[in-house]
């Protein structure tokens, strides 16, 4: 939807600082989460990359999780995810630093990952795609609800986009979602873009061996929803339904649409970027 987005950029109908799916940040999580943002504050690209000590706890939530996630996502990932991990791999135990994930992201598709200290404005998060740049939050999500994070942790931006970002095809694709909001003027334009994008790149399907399989970020990075996608409405992939399509960024997602092909889903939002003013 509309400006502004959470950090890492979800879209979202208005800024929610502290509120969770399944209840509110607690006390201890919202002060680490602004202890890391505080570090991150002024960062300018081409300065180096802030470093995160994290602590023996989020060390082992990113173990948790991640342990999930890959137990998951064989069944439920879509095949070029599948094959995007094997060439950004993430460390199972640890949280990796941004800068070494940021490095290797290069070497594949020249993107480069830089922090987010707080809410990105959309155009600003989207225009950035066009440059290679995706900007990603470095704390992590509450050890309450490990499962699913409704606002984009460090785990969702880097198993989530930044593996999808060292796809060839995705990379692209992110680029054109880019050039396309430094063109548009119109905020009906931008909006219609920023759900677009939430309902693909962050949340959408793919037919796959079979099944629905998942390409977007938010899904990939939540296990929960993962597992909770037989008992979700599945349409067929239509653009103008997304964009009719209200959500919740807040909670799982009770719609999702489906492509019938990574080649139908590509050649649909080249079409539907080319035609944005």
């Amino acid at each position: 939807m509309a400006p502004p987005t959470a950090p890492g950029g979800r879209p979202a109908a208005e800024v929610v600082h502290v509120s969770l799916g399944h209840g509110t940040i607690d006390d201890a999580c919202r002060r680490r989460r602004a202890e890391i943002t505080e570090r991150v504050r002024g960062h300018r690209p081409g300065d180096p990359l802030p470093h995160v000590a994290y602590t023996g706890d989020e060390h082992a939530l990113w173990r948790r999780v991640m342990s999930e996630l890959n137990r998951v996502h064989p069944a439920t990932a879509c095949a070029r995810y599948l094959r995007a991990a094997e060439r950004l791999p993430l460390p199972a135990g640890r949280v990796p630093s941004l800068t070494e994930v940021s490095g290797d992201l290069h070497g594949h598709t020249g993107f480069r990952l830089l922090p987010a200290a707080d809410l990105v404005p959309a155009r600003e998060f989207y225009a950035a795609f066009a440059e290679g740049r995706f900007s990603s939050t470095l704390y992590l999500r509450c050890p309450a609800v490990p499962l699913y994070s409704p606002d984009p942790d460090v785990l969702h931006e880097l198993v989530g986009h930044a593996v999808m970002l060292s796809d060839p095809l995705f990379a692209e694709l992110y680029r054109l979602f880019g050039t396309t909001v430094r063109r548009v003027r119109s905020p009906a334009a931008l909006e219609a873009i920023s759900k677009v994008f939430w309902f693909t790149m962050e949340t959408g399907l793919v037919h796959e061996r079979g099944a629905p399989r998942a390409y977007g970020a938010a899904l990939l990075s939540s296990a929960g929803e993962l597992e909770s996608i037989g008992r979700v409405a599945l349409r067929p992939f239509s653009i103008p339904d997304m964009i009719r399509q209200p959500y919740d960024i807040y909670r799982y997602q009770p719609t999702l649409f489906v492509a019938d092909s990574v080649e139908a889903l590509t050649k649909s939002l080249r079409e539907f970027l080319a035609e944005q003013h």
